[in-house]
């Protein structure tokens, strides 16, 4: 038995945890519980720090010790949690529903919850709980997006876009919150402002590839020509863009050659139009 005593060992493992010498804290941690096997705090660390380890049983065995001597919000969330990224949703759902109604300003409960019902194709429920949080955190970036999705699959697009709008209020760089916009767009019908935001996301990711990708699934002959510089190419083609929808990619590729990526995507996406 140590003589130091129970509370300066526990801080010691903590020490060693945040130094990340988890072999030792773990060490600590038990021979802490083997002295005094009610002592509920070593149980909660140990969870945490098999859960960090990625020892899943064996974080879940420790979290309900914890919790056989005693109930905390946290405790039953870091269970659901550890459901959850199992797989068995039902059970993470009863943990996380226990932990909201111990705390029911802590909103990461019901957050996991409404990614359980997502998982299980309960979109009605899950939506309900994004929702929920929403009017407690109107600017939850978590909850947007998660019934910006919601919206998107239940084909509620134009709701889908407002709550896109607000995340890029906030994030105007998130290159894949412009590309859902982008493609709502287009499907409403909002073809100008689908290209706009195309070129908005150009401009702010040097390695974008939805315009370069979209141009390399164009036929190579549709573009060849040995004949006159690209000036004269668009000159000609803009004098024959009602003759045949083709000279419009035509024209998207000569702007593109020519370094007028803006120029390109427009006319791109004037053929798409036809």
């Amino acid at each position: 038995m140590s003589n130091i005593s129970i509370p300066d060992r526990f801080k010691r493992a903590v020490r060693l945890e945040k130094n990340r010498d988890y072999e030792n804290a773990f060490k600590e941690y038990v021979s802490i519980l083997n002295e005094n096997p009610r002592f509920r705090n070593a149980y909660i660390n140990l969870g945490s720090l098999c859960s960090r380890m990625n020892k899943v049983p064996e974080a879940l065995k420790y979290y309900k010790t914890a919790l056989s001597l005693g109930n905390d919000y946290i405790t039953f969330f870091n269970v659901g949690c550890l459901f959850y990224r199992t797989g068995r949703y039902a059970e993470a759902v009863i943990n996380l529903e226990k932990s909201h109604a111990m705390n029911k300003s802590f909103v990461l409960s019901k957050l996991v919850t409404g990614l359980c019902y997502c998982k299980t194709d309960k979109l009605g429920m899950a939506e309900k709980y994004f929702s929920d949080i929403l009017e407690l955190h109107p600017d939850s970036r978590s909850a947007l997006t998660a019934l910006a999705l919601i919206y998107y699959y239940t084909n509620r697009l134009k709701h889908s876009l407002e709550l896109l709008n607000r995340l890029l209020l906030a994030d105007p760089d998130d290159i894949k919150f412009r590309e859902l916009k982008s493609d709502i767009l287009w499907k409403i019908g909002a073809i100008d402002e689908s290209a706009s935001e195309i070129k908005a996301i150009k401009h702010r990711a040097d390695k974008y590839k939805y315009f370069d990708e979209f141009i390399k699934s164009i036929p190579v002959e549709i573009y060849t020509d040995k004949y006159g510089s690209i000036d004269d190419k668009i000159k000609s083609l803009n004098t024959k863009i009602n003759e045949n929808p083709n000279n419009l990619i035509s024209l998207s590729l000569c702007h593109l050659l020519k370094g007028d990526t803006d120029s390109a995507i427009d006319y791109l996406f004037d053929f798409r139009k036809n």
